[in-house]
C-alpha cells in the first residue's frame, strides 16, 4: 500500500485527489484526530516511530514524504508523480 493509498484510507478521501501540498486546511476531513491517524497509520505501515518533535513538525503530505524518506523508508511512487494539486 503507497503512501497516498494510506492516508487516503485513513482521511476517507480519494488518493488521487491528494498532493504533496495536501494538509488540514484544504483537505476534507483531515482534522486533528485524524492527523493522529495519520501519523500512527505510517508508523505501522512503514514500521518506524516519530518523536513528538517530529509530529509537530509535519505540515502537510509532502512533509511526510520527508519525514518517511529520512528515516530510509523506501516509497514506492515516483518522487515526481504526486507535485501537482
Amino acid at each position: 500500500m503507497q503512501l497516498y493509498n494510506i492516508i487516503g484510507k485513513v482521511l476517507g478521501v480519494d488518493p488521487a485527489t491528494l498532493s504533496e501540498d495536501s494538509n488540514a486546511q484544504n483537505t476534507p476531513k483531515w482534522d486533528s484526530l485524524r492527523h493522529i491517524e495519520v501519523v500512527f497509520a505510517m508508523e505501522s505501515a512503514f514500521h518506524v516511530r516519530f518523536t513528538m518533535p517530529e509530529i509537530a513538525s509535519l505540515r502537510n503530505l509532502g512533509d511526510i514524504r520527508k519525514l518517511l524518506l529520512s528515516k530510509n523508508v523506501r516509497l514506492n511512487e515516483p518522487e515526481n508523480q504526486r507535485r501537482v494539486a
